[in-house]
């Protein structure tokens, strides 16, 4: 994948700058804030199945399968919408990028103040460049669901 930066002056440069590096700090103070009493462990058959579910949700939403789509959500995110057209509905409207990416990329898994956050890099019909944050939440019987996404615009193209 390639990216272009599109236009700009030496004061846009520069803010964009120094909004790249608080952005950064800001990951990284989310990141550590996690001590070593508050870590959770994860194996590698968790983040599988986590990457799973959400890519299972992915494909639910490219073919229309609203209650596919929706029974990976979890409990409190069901609540909020009550059913699975309603769901859908939603994310047509509001994150088009997710509903009909042109690309998905899986990044990292972290671990934010002991909540699972699935990072993930999505590009729409239009090159646009966004990365969502999907927060995971384990079930009683073990199993992983969705409980969010929060979905973040680039200012970068890809072609």
């Amino acid at each position: 994948m390639i990216i272009i930066r599109l236009g700009g002056s030496l004061a846009a440069w520069r803010c964009a700058s120094v909004l790249a590096a608080a952005l950064f700090l800001i990951g990284e103070h989310l990141v550590s804030a996690v001590s070593a009493a508050d870590q959770i462990s994860l194996d590698a058959e968790d983040g599988v199945e986590i990457r799973d579910i959400i890519g299972r949700q992915l494909e639910a939403f490219r073919s229309d399968q609203a209650e596919q789509a929706f029974s990976y959500a979890s409990p409190g995110i069901r609540a909020k919408f009550g059913n699975p057209i309603r769901f859908m509905s939603m994310v047509k409207q509001h994150y088009p990028a997710v509903y009909r990416p042109r690309e998905v990329e899986f990044l990292d898994l972290v671990n934010v103040k002991g909540t699972w956050v699935q990072e993930i890099l999505f590009v729409d019909a239009g090159g646009d460049i966004y990365v969502a944050q999907y927060p995971m939440e384990r079930q009683a019987d073990g199993n992983w669901l969705i409980d969010g996404c929060m979905l973040t615009r680039q200012g970068d193209k890809s072609i």
